[in-house]
């Protein structure tokens, strides 16, 4: 996919669209659908140079968090804490779903990965 100049991208980030067309690597709580994940490590020097990622939809991620990760989280939306991690303290954009924690239930408290994914849209408040 086409990404903007200047983009410092490693493998495993989250792109977005950066509201010209092109992908840029996601903010945390960007607020916006996230539709590709990186699979290769580039510094892009002009826009629309091709970065190679894939789409999201429909993929299980296994996926990194910035603290231990509690039972109560399973089954719940959470932000970004960074362009590589999840923040599972947060859920104002939402922007993924926590089906399990990596080790089982009873890893809770200890391990920082889980498996989900990115939702299809942001949801809103009611």
């Amino acid at each position: 996919m086409a990404a903007a100049t200047g983009q410092t991208i490693v493998k495993g980030d989250v792109l977005v669209d950066n509201g010209s067309g092109y992908l840029a690597v996601s903010a945390a709580d960007a607020g916006q659908p996230h539709f590709y994940v990186a699979m290769e490590t580039v510094t892009t020097t002009a826009n629309g140079q091709m970065v190679l990622c894939i789409r999201v939809d429909g993929v299980i991620f296994e996926a990194d968090c910035e603290a231990a990760v509690a039972l109560t989280d399973v089954g719940t939306h959470c932000d970004l804490a960074s362009k590589s991690t999840l923040d599972t303290d947060s859920a104002t954009d939402g922007v993924f779903y926590i089906e399990s924690i990596v080790g089982g239930v009873g890893a809770a408290g200890t391990s920082t990965k889980v498996t989900g994914w990115f939702a299809p849209y942001t949801p809103q408040a009611n």
